[in-house]
């Protein structure tokens, strides 16, 4: 198992902030942001800002700079923004980078495989509270916990165990499942269900939690995903959307989900990686998804 000291975050945004502040207090690696650069410019000028504290990273601007061999990269932006990330990274990477990307959906780790086919490419995702971004700054109660590795983790490939133990020393908490194909999609139905019916109505988490109209549109929209889920032979059940209930739930009254702080701050939306991609599995397996179709039609107007 080899050490990982050289570390290259790709999105610095309200998931990528919470590993960039770990990582870059962590003695011993060499952490850099990617950006272009514009926002090379930017970052220097306005910082970043996490729970009230503002951090000065340092920048890796892959078109102007040179001589940085990143050991890990993390992708942490949004769906609709991945391949371009990922280009423009790409000539700073080497067939021994590992790479991770925490993004949402199912898709993520296809998408960087056909870009970087001789690469280790892991599956992972974060789940916990929800943190809020707005431009520059991010917030965060510090709850949540990292899901990572290959699809079959019964036997830990080296790789994972350099990811892990990175995380340990950075005290980042994360599991690795032994059926992460499993995990990933109950992870995925759960934003299937919250993500998209909080910016249908426009609402936080509280007032979804007590709008039982609006709780029963999202655990349609679950069981219209659990369906294509078993479909594909996903090793899942109803408990699934039971446990994905339990969350919504659970979450902080006044916690909103990155979809529908996006509908907030006119910024793209990812329907396209929730109900966008069970539509067009849903065509493909003859499977009615009319919850699913009514919020992208909505999203598509």
């Amino acid at each position: 198992m080899k050490t990982i000291k050289n570390i290259l975050l790709v999105g610095a945004g309200a998931i990528g902030m919470l590993h960039a502040v770990k990582l870059f207090r962590l003695s011993g690696v060499d952490f850099r942001l990617a950006v272009d650069p514009e926002r090379k410019l930017r970052y220097r000028r306005d910082g970043r800002f996490f729970n009230g504290e503002r951090f000065d990273f340092q920048l890796h601007c892959p078109a102007q700079d040179e001589g940085f061999s990143p050991d890990l990269v993390i992708f942490a932006t949004k769906s609709w923004q991945l391949t371009a990330a990922a280009k423009m990274v790409e000539k700073t990477l080497s067939p021994d980078t590992i790479i991770l990307p925490l993004l949402n959906g199912i898709s993520a780790t296809d998408i960087l495989q056909s870009i970087f086919p001789k690469n280790h490419i892991l599956y992972g995702y974060f789940l916990g509270h929800a943190s809020v971004r707005q431009n520059n700054i991010v917030t965060h109660d510090g709850v949540g916990a990292d899901h990572l590795g290959y699809l079959d983790n019964h036997e830990i490939a080296p790789e994972v165990a350099a990811v892990v133990e990175l995380w340990k020393r950075a005290a980042i908490d994360c599991v690795v499942d032994p059926d992460m194909a499993s995990s990933l999609w109950k992870k995925y139905i759960l934003n299937v269900g919250v993500n998209q019916s909080t910016a249908y109505f426009e609402v936080n988490y509280g007032d979804l939690q007590k709008s039982p109209e609006k709780l029963a549109f999202a655990e349609k929209l679950m069981r219209e995903a659990l369906c294509v889920a078993q479909a594909l032979q996903i090793h899942i059940d109803e408990a699934a959307v039971d446990a994905a209930m339990q969350v919504i739930l659970s979450m902080p009254e006044n916690a909103e989900t990155s979809m529908y702080q996006d509908v907030k701050n006119s910024r793209p939306t990812e329907v396209e990686l929730f109900a966008g991609t069970l539509c067009q599995l849903g065509e493909k397996y003859h499977i009615a998804l009319p919850a699913n179709r009514k919020v992208l039609a909505h999203f598509s107007k």
